[in-house]
């Protein structure tokens, strides 16, 4: 069993397996959740757990958060009873999440005033990844932050790159998801346009899936699409956090993304069919594209 003990605050899709596989591991894991039911069954694969984020930060030389946006964030650390309460001096903090660069730099000259190092971990790779432990990690924070952590990422991912000082990781998420999105768009229309011009759909993907329009996209959420399955591993109103994170970077750094803009109004279509429609998987983006073209993409 490793030395370092581990903190793991947020218990979601993504945090749940994540935290397993550090347990399986070898690391002692202490968890926090808001949804007791979370915790309850981390206990069952191994972790220990503690009744707020400052108990964690207390019992752990390095403590991950990985919660939905920027406000959970801060509330997860500096927050009441949250892991700035209870974190030693020569910790690190690293946040997994998907996150405004410049929450991550507030919370980073927080945690400096305890002399903690705080580092932005973001992940790429759905549930399926975060289950298997492939995630790609794009860090940020100083190198020396970094070296320590390494090994605890390693463990999360299969591809970790350290992409320069704090905010770096949160940045490259979000250009990361921009890429993603436009991918996927490009998948829905050119699926729809198959079906209405009298493809057979399945044999269409068969066709093209390893042509120049390869991607993850098109291998993962193409076959998905095909039958009807919009069960979220990456779900819309995340998605929608995404593209209002890229939104402003697009702001602060004056950058046209006339794309991305587009598609968020795409997304926001899919809002209006009701209060259950942004928990869908991201790839229900498709739907948008049906309705305007009156066809279903099926195979």
């Amino acid at each position: 069993m490793s030395e370092e003990r581990i903190g793991f605050v947020g218990l979601g899709m993504m945090g749940m397996p994540m935290s397993r596989n550090l347990v399986e591991a070898g690391y002692a894991v202490t968890v926090f959740d808001l949804d007791g039911a979370a915790i309850d069954q981390a206990l069952t694969f191994g972790a220990s757990s503690a009744s707020t984020g400052s108990e964690v930060a207390a019992q752990s030389g390095i403590i991950i958060t990985m919660v939905p946006d920027s406000p959970h964030v801060e509330a997860a650390i500096a927050g009441p009873d949250g892991i700035l309460e209870g974190v030693m001096a020569g910790s690190v903090v690293i946040d997994m999440s998907t996150i405004s660069p410049a929450t991550g730099k507030k919370m980073a000259a927080l945690l400096e005033e305890k002399s903690v190092n705080f580092v932005d971990a973001p992940v790429t790779g759905g549930v399926e990844g975060a289950e298997a432990g492939t995630l790609s990690i794009l860090v940020g924070g100083n190198a020396e932050a970094f070296e320590r952590t390494l090994p605890v990422l390693n463990v999360l991912g299969g591809n970790v790159t350290h992409m320069g000082p704090v905010g770096s990781g949160h940045t490259t998420k979000i250009a990361n998801q921009l890429i993603g999105v436009a991918t996927l768009a490009g998948i829905s229309e050119a699926f729809v346009l198959a079906k209405k011009a009298g493809l057979d759909l399945q044999l269409f993907f068969d066709a093209v899936k390893n042509g120049a329009g390869r991607s993850w996209a098109l291998e993962t959420l193409g076959p998905k699409i095909l039958k009807g399955d919009f069960s979220p591993g990456f779900m819309v109103k995340h998605m929608q956090k995404d593209l209002r994170l890229a939104a402003q970077l697009a702001a602060d750094t004056g950058t046209s993304i006339p794309t991305t803009s587009l598609i968020a109004q795409l997304y926001h279509s899919i809002q209006a069919e009701g209060p259950d429609a942004t928990s869908q998987g991201h790839q229900a983006l498709i739907q948008a594209i049906e309705k305007l073209s009156n066809a279903e993409a099926r195979a």
